[in-house]
């Protein structure tokens, strides 16, 4: 086959060279020549690409130098309304503040007064939504305030000193909003050792003249991120506690979301040491994190873009602008940084470029469809013109082709052609034909394919290699083919297609059919490791096969066919064995004879497919196997362990299979140390598990009845001798 293509190529090659010569202008000198269809198609196609490329590069460049302005642009609204938002906020906070403080400070209530300081207070904290607790702190530690809950729900929180022992006691009452006014919901007391004179924003009203800001995160219902607007108060120049409002910064988190920067880019409000105080969708938490702890790639991207600039956020005093790119996923991002000219508090953006360039890149994905459209009509052009010289030879010569690869043989016909190319390849293409034919007459197709492209020769010849055998047989096959006369060809073939179609599908060569006899092999011509696993898989797929459409292979009153299956594995004799004249693709040696004697012994064991031990050795645990037995088949003094093939090994807790191989296995053991009476309650037990039927078990009972009356001579090892084929 090798020299018929080596041939073929020279001759081919050869002929080239002639008509080459023939049409240079100087002897000797050789050109490259192109067909005409590939060559106006060919300057067509790179002339109108190259225009495309300069127009999409072009675009795309004056695209990038507009999105730095973009950007800029966006985030200066962006900040803006945050700004606005922020201040408002703050306002809001500080308002409500001063509002209460005067109320107070006018003593037109008593902080005491509790009836009237929680209208008051309430009062205070419904001016505005946004504000989150408004609270009182008194210098022995105690703490009043309303605090807006989950949902709709108002709470009145109180930490006041138990009159008999001092210690701290926690009430909250919990009110529900209805049509105007409030309706008490429930109360609900508990110890506290929340003193509101350790907190920040107690401590530093307490030391201001003025109102001031500070940390508010811990209160009596909880830890949650929080500021406070705070103040002194004093009533008669006698000093009575503070006054506050906090504002919690979910609240923060929830007018980001109403922010859309771009279609897909994040908003994050930090201070200088980096702790995220407002994000969108923000979940939540007791705590303040670092940007770039947060799970998000957008947090960890504007980190590193931070840390790429190397500024101190201390230092920032304008809005920067960074350009980053990410080496996780190569996309480039916009990261701005901006004062907000509140504490050290920052706004922070992260856009993806491609939010902004998504128009621009649809746009001139429209001129290159465009563009697309023009290329195909100039090559249809192109092609028509070639197509009486080139389009027609070169198809009718692809379909050659497909006839080789469906190994059609009988189908591969010369094309006559005026180009000189097209002739010689179809000239090569009968040689490559006739070659091949010589293996279409002994061997499958799909063999030939393989062999084919493994470059074996059709010659007798053979190597030794390790495969694994199997052999299958219909049980009770000489009754059916009298019952059904002719029509068993009908059952029959419907039976091998299937049985050929299943074996294929898990690597396996059909080596022969014997009547209702299969031959197959695994590990040729292809060598394949796992050859053993995908017989025992073949075999059990077949098995379930004719389980799952019994009507597909039988006849009306006729009962449904059942199959034996044996299997092994070892090393034998497969090449090209036969004459000169007639070859046959098969493997030869003792594996194989004991994979034939195996699906014998199924008859004798009731099972269905029984595996070889070196079988069972190489697929380890893959499958559910039984013990049968050790026995010397038909030919071989030695014994060997035969297993029956059960199941697949993720249905192996199925209908108790563990239990039943379990016991027989035990029970086999017992056989063998000649514990005759022990053996036969295990395989009993065997029987019962599988409702009254294993014929294996029925049979090894068999046995050591007869070995309890004629015990077996000194030298058994428990190989039971099989005297047929």
């Amino acid at each position: 086959m090798a020299a018929i293509s080596e041939r073929s190529h020279r001759g081919w090659l050869a002929t080239t060279g002639a008509a080459s010569g023939r049409a240079d202008a100087a002897p000797g000198r050789r050109t490259v020549r192109f067909s005409l269809r590939t060559a106006l198609v060919g300057l067509i196609l790179a002339s109108v690409v190259t225009t495309a490329a300069l127009i999409h590069l072009s675009w795309r460049s004056t695209a990038r130098e507009n999105v730095g302005d973009i950007v800029r642009q966006l985030n200066r609204e962006i900040i803006v309304g945050l700004k606005y938002e922020i201040t408002g906020v703050l306002a809001n906070a500080t308002a409500a503040r001063d509002a209460l403080h005067t109320i107070f400070f006018q003593d037109v209530v008593d902080t005491r007064n509790e009836a009237k300081r929680e209208f008051v207070v309430l009062a205070a904290l419904q001016s505005q939504p946004s504000l989150s607790w408004a609270m009182i702190g008194w210098p022995d530690g105690t703490f009043f305030g309303a605090r807006k809950g989950d949902g709709d729900d108002l709470e009145m929180v109180e930490v006041a000193r138990d009159g008999e022992n001092g210690a701290l006691r926690r009430r909250i009452d919990t009110y529900t909003p209805v049509d105007g006014d409030i309706m008490f919901r429930e109360r609900a007391f508990a110890a506290s050792d929340f003193l509101s004179t350790s907190q920040p924003w107690y401590q530093r009203a307490v030391q201001a003249e003025d109102g001031v800001w500070a940390d508010a995160s811990v209160t009596p219902a909880g830890h949650r991120p929080a500021i406070a607007a705070a103040k002194r108060l004093s009533v008669y120049q006698e000093f009575v506690g503070v006054v506050a409002i906090a504002v919690d910064f979910a609240r923060l988190s929830r007018y980001l979301d109403t922010i859309a920067v771009g279609k897909t880019g994040s908003v994050y409000v930090i201070d200088t040491a980096m702790r995220v105080l407002a994000a969108q969708l923000a979940a939540g938490g007791d705590t303040l994190k670092r940007l770039e702890g947060l799970p998000r790639a957008s947090a960890r991207i504007a980190a590193a873009a931070m840390r790429q600039d190397g500024t101190p956020l201390s230092q920032i005093v304008e809005p920067r602008e960074i350009r980053y790119r990410d080496p996780t996923d190569g996309k480039t991002y916009f990261v701005s940084v901006t004062p907000v000219d509140f504490s050290d508090w920052y706004v922070t953006t992260v856009v993806p470029e491609s939010d902004f360039l998504a128009d621009v890149e649809r746009k001139t994905l429209m001129v290159l469809i465009q563009v697309a459209v023009v290329t195909v009509v100039a090559a249809a052009l192109a092609a028509l013109i070639s197509s009486v010289y080139v389009a027609a030879p070169f198809k009718r010569v692809t379909s050659q082709l497909g006839h080789i690869e469906s190994f059609r043989l009988e189908r591969i016909a010369r094309v006559s052609s005026p180009l000189v190319e097209v002739d010689s390849l179809s000239s090569a293409l009968v040689q490559m034909a006739r070659g091949l034919a010589s293996f279409q007459k002994f061997l499958p197709t799909a063999l030939v394919r393989t062999l084919v492209s493994q470059g074996v020769e059709a010659k007798p010849g053979g190597a030794i290699q390790p495969l694994t055998v199997m052999f299958s047989a219909l049980v009770g096959f000489t009754h059916l083919s009298d019952a059904l006369g002719d029509r068993i060809v009908d059952v029959l073939g419907r039976y091998l297609s299937d049985m050929s179609r299943a074996v294929a599908e898990h690597g396996g060569t059909i080596d022969k059919f014997i009547g209702d006899s299969v031959m197959a092999f695994w590990g040729a011509p292809t060598p394949d490791r796992s050859h053993a696993a995908k017989a025992c898989f073949a075999a059990l797929a077949c098995q379930a096969m004719l389980r799952a459409s019994p009507a597909r292979y039988s006849e009306p009153g006729q009962p449904p066919l059942r199959m034996r299956i044996g299997i092994n594995t070892g090393d034998v004799v497969v090449g090209n064995i036969g004459s000169d004249e007639r070859l046959n693709y098969t493997a030869i040696g003792d594996a194989v004879n004991i994979a034939s004697r195996l699906e014998a012994l199924n008859k004798r064991y009731g099972s269905e497919i029984i595996i070889g031990e070196t079988t069972r050795t190489a697929v380890g645990d893959a499958f559910v196997v039984r013990l049968l037995d050790r026995v010397a088949v038909y030919g071989r003094v030695e014994g060997t362990r035969i297993y029956e093939l059960v199941a697949r090994r993720e249905e192996r807790d199925e209908q108790g299979v563990a239990d039943w191989i379990s016991a027989y296995e035990r029970g086999l053991a017992l056989y063998e140390r000649q514990q005759w009476s022990s053996a036969v309650a295990r395989f009993d037990r065997v029987i019962t598990l599988r409702s009254g039927i294993d014929v294996a078990s029925s049979l090894m009972i068999e046995r050591c009845r007869v070995f309890e009356g004629a015990p077996p001579s000194g030298n058994w090892n428990g190989v039971w001798t099989w005297d047929g084929k």
